[in-house]
């Protein structure tokens, strides 16, 4: 037995249409973009106008989203919780890798562990949870600031950079090179850098904007990741591209 109600669930159709358009539609596009009457989408249009769903422009007939859904999409960003949104993608991801898996945000100029599920391995790579690093410092963090303004990661650039291992970047135009390359490809991958003989996967979280202030990453001893390492790349793009999703982010 089917339990939707198919007025509303026309009306939740419709209203998604708009979001992969950047502009104001009429009632002929939207026929026949949900493949419904004129008439039908024209009372889906009145009653959504009712409730401030919708909005018309009154000079071209044309119409568009209105306030109301700005009201309710502020409302859940400010009871939004990343942490505890994400943590089923961080589970179902430690459990098809096996290695520790790590969410990571920014704040100001630092990035920063705020949930982790350790790996089953007995011999494993830990990180602790909450701890500061530089936006520079691991492929988690530096996933973040390549996706920054270039006056934010001048700044960041500008004072003393900090090394961690013989292999760890530390030369300004260095970073920035692979700071490029990370946004080229859309991820970073790095051994060494910040603990010898780990390795560390990351992809970006966007949201809604498109903004990036978060990053997921795999991490775990270089002998075990390095081999499999183009799977791991694309079950953590996968998962980071799932979350800015569901964050409401539509671009590629």
């Amino acid at each position: 037995m089917d339990n939707h109600l198919s007025s509303v669930k026309n009306s939740c159709r419709l209203l998604k249409t708009f979001l992969d358009s950047d502009k104001e539609m009429g009632v002929s596009e939207l026929s026949r973009q949900l493949q419904l009457s004129k008439g039908a989408v024209h009372k889906l249009l009145m009653t959504l106008e009712s409730e401030g769903f919708i909005k018309q422009n009154p000079a071209n007939k044309q119409y568009s989203l209105g306030y109301t859904l700005l009201e309710l999409g502020n409302k859940v960003l400010r009871n939004h919780d990343l942490s505890e949104f994400a943590k089923p993608f961080l589970r179902k991801l430690a459990e098809s890798t096996n290695e520790l898996v790590c969410l990571c945000v920014q704040d100001e100029f630092d990035a920063i562990y705020v949930d982790k599920i350790d790996s089953k391995y007995p011999i494993r790579f830990n990180v602790e949870a909450y701890r500061r690093f530089p936006l520079y410092a691991t492929s988690a963090a530096r996933v973040i600031l390549a996706f920054q303004d270039d006056e934010v990661i001048d700044h960041i650039l500008s004072g003393e950079i900090r090394t961690f291992t013989p292999y760890s970047l530390k030369d300004p135009a260095g970073i920035k090179e692979r700071l490029h390359a990370i946004r080229q490809r859309g991820y970073e991958m790095s051994s060494n850098l910040r603990n010898e003989g780990v390795t560390g996967i990351a992809a970006p979280i966007r949201d809604a904007n498109g903004a990036v202030n978060a990053s997921i990453s795999i991490i775990g001893p270089s002998d075990r990741v390095v081999p499999v390492y183009q799977n791991f790349i694309d079950q953590v793009l996968a998962t980071t591209r799932e979350i800015s999703s569901q964050l409401g982010y539509r671009g590629k």
